[in-house]
């Protein structure tokens, strides 16, 4: 979803409305769109965008990996809200009973397709995009009613969240990792310390075989950080974790080993890989399923209940 999912996200909703509202309460499609109290035309069902906010549930911070050598700026997730608005013309007895009927009917259309289903263009997992309806007080309202000579009228306000605004901006990203150092000073005994420039020395740990492993995430293709996934193999020292996830093990042999991945929110997993004749210089990567904390997985237990 790039710049163009604004007008999109109003239109699922001219859409939801057109559906669900002709031809029993309406006749037509053309009497319902986006539009400003101010100036809504031949309209019966004004959609107005009143305003556009940061969505403060689900903000996403650092680069994202496009692949082994792009970088994109995260996206901006926002919450979109909405004004909606009956304008009957029929005779003057019966609108105000009119408008109650569409508004009505506008709140079971809306409750019935909560869900727009949309799918997050740059993760590429599903973002769970609903409409609700908010909770405002009456004179806030007639606040947010600013057009000058236009009577308030009885209107439905409602908000939609969240909604991804992409990043355009691409980055090469630094070459993957082909060596890693690690040099450990050398103890000066402290009758010593004014010379100490002069007198460390630094020792290259070399021994053994170098190998980098980095977890993605089965469902978005991301890097596994922190301590959503714990790296070991048997025998061997706890790697090293660097930037961008990379987990850095030093002094494996020259044989099988065995790769163990365990995490809060995944499915465990094992990996043997064979280092005869393997290429220090190659990241191996090991996807992992989301189990039953997932955050995806708790709301749809919590939507079950």
């Amino acid at each position: 979803m790039g710049f163009s999912s604004i007008s999109e996200v109003g239109n699922r909703i001219v859409s939801i409305l057109n559906r669900e509202l002709v031809p029993d309460v309406l006749m037509h499609s053309g009497a319902i769109g986006l539009c400003s109290p101010e100036d809504h035309g031949d309209f019966t069902i004004g959609v107005h965008l009143y305003d556009i906010g940061p969505n403060d549930d689900l903000v996403e911070r650092g680069m994202v990996n496009l692949d082994s050598r792009r970088q994109t700026f995260p996206s901006t997730f926002l919450t979109l809200h909405y004004m909606i608005t009956a304008y009957s013309s029929g005779d003057l007895r019966y609108r105000s009973e009119e408008d109650h009927r569409i508004l009505g009917k506008v709140i079971q259309a809306l409750s019935d397709n909560s869900f727009l289903g949309m799918t997050s263009a740059l993760y590429g997992a599903p973002m769970r995009t609903r409409i609700e309806m908010e909770r405002i007080d009456a004179s806030e309202k007639i606040r947010l009613w600013t057009f000058p000579n236009k009577s308030y009228r009885l209107s439905l306000f409602y908000r939609v969240l969240p909604v991804e605004i992409t990043s355009t901006k691409v980055i090469q990203t630094a070459k993957r990792v082909k060596d890693i150092d690690i040099f450990l000073g050398q103890a000066v005994p402290s009758e010593g310390i004014a010379q100490r420039g002069d007198r460390q020395q630094e020792d290259r740990i070399s021994s053994g075989r170098t190998l980098v492993v980095r977890c993605i995430d089965k469902e978005t293709g991301r890097p596994v950080t922190g301590s959503n996934a714990k790296v070991s193999i048997p025998g061997a020292e706890p790697p090293v974790i660097k930037e961008d996830a990379y987990r850095v093990f030093f002094g494996l042999p020259e044989s099988k080993v065995m790769i163990r991945c365990r995490g809060t929110i995944y499915e465990d997993r094992d990996a043997e890989l064979d280092l005869t004749g393997w290429d220090s210089s190659e990241v191996y990567e090991i996807e992992l399923t989301p189990g039953q904390m997932y955050p995806d997985r708790q709301d749809e237990r919590t939507g079950e209940q």
